[in-house]
């Protein structure tokens, strides 16, 4: 029954990254509004042309491996600090933070509660 429930966390979150991602390059959906901040910090980032490139080609990337299976423990790895930024970011700047928190932030932790014990293993010395 858990590889199931997980199965289905890692399709939510795979699906949210790969959406996002892809849209972070095509916009072929624009982003709800978030806050004034929020949007300030999207558009520098976006400014940048270095930063939301490269986060976009992570999520993308890692997206894909958390929606075949192949790559749960790295994506799990590599993704943490953009949800923890991603998490941070809406929960104190966004006054609707659940509309991001829930679809994220959520079954992240629950993926990694999961498998806590792989992602322990991987830091052992």
């Amino acid at each position: 029954m858990l590889e199931w429930i997980e199965i289905i966390l890692r399709w939510i979150l795979g699906m949210q990254f790969l959406f996002w991602g892809l849209n972070g390059f095509f916009r072929w959906k624009s982003i709800p509004p978030s806050g004034d901040f929020v949007g300030r910090f999207g558009d520098v980032c976006f400014e940048s042309k270095f930063i939301l490139p490269v986060v976009k080609i992570f999520e993308i990337f890692f997206g894909a491996a958390l929606l075949t299976g192949h790559g749960t423990l790295a994506s799990l790895i590599f993704l943490g600090p953009l949800v923890f930024v991603i998490s941070g970011l809406h929960l104190f700047h966004n006054p609707r933070w659940w509309e991001v928190i829930v679809p994220i932030t959520l079954p992240y932790l629950a993926i990694a509660g999961l498998n806590w014990q792989k992602v322990l293993a991987i830091f052992q010395i």
